[in-house]
């Protein structure tokens, strides 16, 4: 990783090649009930493969690391898509985001999600990217320690926890 970083376009091919199959997970996730984006999984991912690559000052320390930023990367790209194709209209349409999350079930409406997830971020950002991992991109609870250098149970009580927050947000 630390050779993709210097700009080794090779070693960068090799890390993409190896993490493909989950960013194919996530992309297929996210767009699994979203009708009205344009984007195929592989669009998805080759925008979020070219947003990644512009970072500079990113450290990538694992294959975890690359999957959690990928996933907010994919996540900010719907919805920056769902703004520009809801400028001029007023109507909202709900999703249901297939997460492999067995809890979740509800519908969800996109930009609400995004709106009432960055308000968890003001309160507490390492338990907005725990949901952002999860819910967005299906991480395990063990991937998401190791992202957020913390042990699996203090992740798995605060999804917990932020899960049953957002829930009640996005019900009211």
């Amino acid at each position: 990783m630390a050779e993709w970083q210097s700009g080794n376009a090779t070693a960068g091919d090799s890390v993409i090649r190896d993490i493909h199959r989950e960013l194919v997970a996530i992309a297929a996730a996210k767009l699994s009930q979203e009708s009205r984006s344009s984007l195929s999984t592989g669009d998805l991912i080759n925008e979020a493969m070219i947003r990644l690559s512009r970072l500079k000052q990113m450290e990538f320390n694992s294959r975890a690391h690359i999957l959690a930023l990928a996933s907010r990367i994919m996540r900010q790209i719907l919805v920056d898509q769902a703004r520009r194709r809801n400028a001029d209209k007023r109507y909202h349409t709900q999703v249901t985001l297939q997460t492999n999350i067995a809890e979740w079930q509800m519908p969800v409406e996109l930009l609400a999600l995004d709106m009432h997830l960055e308000e968890l971020r003001a309160i507490d950002p390492q338990r907005a990217d725990i949901v952002e991992m999860r819910f967005f991109g299906g991480m395990s609870l063990t991937d998401i320690s190791t992202v957020l250098d913390i042990s699996v149970a203090t992740v798995k009580r605060r999804w917990q926890a932020s899960r049953i927050w957002l829930h009640d947000r996005l019900s009211n």
